[in-house]
Formats: structure tokens, C-alpha cells, sequence
């Protein structure tokens, strides 16, 4: 278990472009984590919370739950079985093109994930085949001038059956090919303006698992991403990039993280079948001493719609002092610079933040 507390500032609480309002808010952040110890098969989980509330701009108080648990089952000595579930809850503020610029407060989104995979290793190849479902659900968002938005039309299940392949001599370098098919269907035939939203997604990997631990260890991979949508107005959404994470640790006290990923979002836009991302970010972790971490990191997501490409940038900073083996100071910076596709929606966000954390 753990648990923060302390305290918020941000120059910009809404996000608003023309509008900015400072204000401070109280922030709270307990997680728990748990690990087995067998002798065979492994379970793990973990849930941790993130919520503020400010002093003087309620409707922007901000809740964030991310929880998830992941089981092997060591089936033969070249067979095991791997089963995850996860649930998230995020929220998006009017500064995000999909939200109403008249929306009173945060869209406060879900969505619920269970996956389960037979990996067998068949001397020099191991394959695996996965089936997933997803679910999304977008809650409805109040307006200024009264009324709400209604988001039931956006409302989703994605199932998905993945195949991959990876060659496993040697283990610390393992090449893989994945095809997964994954079509959508939502709660609704027809969309707010009309237009029938199910499609059918493809996704095409060529990548490679590093496994040099503790010096190397993660994942990086070529994506070829689609998506065609039942509707004939609708145009096929289409990405290619990169998907990974990789972690470097060159000594026992500095570990680099770095995170790439490609992805298609879905729009309610009467004109967009929706968008492409391509976002990355690297985070540094430093131990100056035994009870002295320093932390930094810098983001950058590019969304690219039919009409231009928003951009963000988000760098950090932060300190953690281990005060003893169960509380800990902390401190930091978080930075968000938005360049919007119509240039009036620009925005920037200063946030401080500073408080304690309980450990056990």
C-alpha cells in the first residue's frame, strides 16, 4: 500500500486558450500492488488513484483510476497461459477538440479490458494466440447554456483475436511477427450525425523483445495500424509507426525509460472518421543518493486530423527524499504547451505540485 497527499498549482486549470484561471487544489493519490510468491504460476495486481480538488474551480476537480491484474498458469514445461483485466478512468477537459468548448467541467471516460493467451514454445519458435475484449464507455457531459451533450452514440466493444510468432535463440534478442483483428461495434447503429460508426480494425506488427536485464529490457515494434468503417462517408483510418517500451539501466543508480506509441482514435465529427497518433516520451530516474531520487522526463503526442495536426509537449521535473523507510518528501514541475490545428485554441499550463507519501 501507499499513499500521497499535498498540494496543487496550476496556472491554467481549465485548459482554456483565451480564458486562463490559476488555482490550487488538494491532492490525494493512494495505490496498492501485490505480488505472489509461488513456487509455480504467477499473479500479480495493482490499482492506484489520482484525484484533486481545487479551491475555487470545482468543475474541473479531476479523478484518474487505473487498476489491473495480471495471471500465468504454467500449464506444461513449453506451455503457459496468460490472463489480464484492467479498468481505467481518465477525464478530458473542452481543450480536447472532441469536447464541447461550452462543456461545464470534464468528460469523464471508462474503459474495461480482459485479455487471455495460450504461449506455446516449440523449440527455437514460440507462439501465441490472444483473445481480448475492450470496452469504452463516455459519460454525458453538462453545458453553460444548459442541457447536456449526450455521448451514448460514442459507446463501444472491441473484440480481438492476436497471433504472433516470435524466434527465442537467443532468448536475449527475439524477433516477432503479430497479426491482430479487432472489429468495433457500437451501442448505437447511427451516430449523432447519422453515420453508422462500426468498423473492422487491423493491426500489423514487426518488432523485437530485448532481454539483457538488467542493462536492456522491453519491446520496440513497426505498427501498421487500420481501421474501415461500415459507413461509406466514412474514410479508412490508417497509421504507421512505432509501439515500444524499452528500459536502460547503465548502473545500479540511473534507469532510462523510453515509451513510443501509434495509435487511431474514433471522432464524433460529422466530417472525420477520426484521428492518428504518434506520441513518445522518455523519463530519467537518478538516485544522487541512497534516500535522494531525481526525476525528469519530457512528451511529445502528435494528433493529426483531416484538417492539420494538433500538437503537445509536456516536460517534468521532481524530487522524491526518502525521510525514512516510510515517508518520503516530494516536488515537482509538470509543463503542457498545446499548438492546436486552428491556431486560437493554443494553450499552455504551468503546474507545481509538493506533498508526502506513506509507504509500507
Amino acid at each position: 500500500p501507499e499513499l500521497g497527499a499535498g498540494t496543487v498549482y496550476t496556472s491554467n486549470v481549465g485548459g482554456s486558450a483565451t480564458d486562463a484561471k490559476p488555482d490550487v487544489g488538494l491532492s490525494l493519490k493512494p495505490s496498492l500492488r501485490f505480488e505472489s510468491d509461488w513456487v509455480r504460476h504467477f499473479w500479480t495486481g495493482q490499482a492506484s488513484g489520482d484525484f484533486t480538488a481545487y479551491l475555487e474551480n470545482d468543475d474541473f476537480n479531476a479523478s484518474q483510476i487505473d487498476a489491473g491484474s495480471q495471471c500465468r498458469l504454467d500449464i506444461r514445461h513449453t506451455t503457459r497461459a496468460e490472463f489480464d483485466a484492467s479498468y481505467a478512468l481518465g477525464q478530458v477537459s473542452s481543450a480536447d477538440s472532441e469536447v464541447p468548448d461550452t462543456a461545464i467541467g470534464n468528460r469523464t471516460d471508462h474503459t474495461l479490458a480482459a485479455n487471455a493467451a495460450v504461449i506455446h514454445d516449440f523449440g527455437g519458435l514460440e507462439g501465441r494466440a490472444k483473445l481480448g475484449i475492450e470496452r469504452q464507455i463516455f459519460e454525458d457531459v453538462d453545458l453553460s447554456g444548459g442541457g447536456t451533450e449526450d455521448n451514448s452514440d460514442r459507446n463501444n466493444t472491441t473484440p480481438s483475436l492476436a497471433l504472433r510468432l516470435s524466434y527465442t535463440d537467443p532468448p536475449a534478442l527475439k524477433p516477432f511477427v503479430e497479426l491482430a483483428y479487432a472489429p468495433r461495434f457500437h451501442d448505437e447503429k447511427f451516430d449523432r450525425n447519422g453515420l453508422r460508426r462500426d468498423s473492422q480494425g487491423i493491426n500489423a506488427s514487426l518488432g523485437v523483445t530485448l532481454d539483457q536485464g538488467p542493462f536492456w529490457l522491453g519491446e520496440l515494434a513497426l505498427v501498421y495500424a487500420m481501421r474501415d468503417y461500415e459507413d461509406s462517408a466514412l474514410d479508412t483510418n490508417e497509421a504507421i509507426g512505432i509501439n515500444g517500451n524499452l528500459t536502460w539501466a547503465p548502473t545500479d543508480l540511473t534507469s532510462v525509460v523510453l515509451t513510443l506509441a501509434t495509435g487511431l482514435n474514433e471522432s464524433a465529427s460529422a466530417t472525420s472518421s477520426g484521428s492518428k497518433t504518434w506520441s513518445g516520451r522518455i523519463d530519467a530516474a537518478h538516485e544522487l543518493r541512497e534516500n535522494l531520487i531525481l526525476l525528469a522526463g519530457f512528451g511529445a503526442e502528435f494528433e493529426k486530423y483531416s484538417g492539420g495536426t494538433d500538437t503537445t509537449l509536456s516536460p517534468n521535473l521532481g524530487i522524491e527524499w526518502q525521510l525514512n523507510p516510510n515517508l518520503a518528501w516530494t516536488a515537482g514541475y509538470d509543463g503542457t504547451w498545446f499548438e492546436a490545428e486552428a491556431s486560437g485554441d493554443n494553450y499552455n499550463e504551468q503546474r507545481l505540485m509538493t506533498g508526502i507519501v506513506l509507504r509500507r
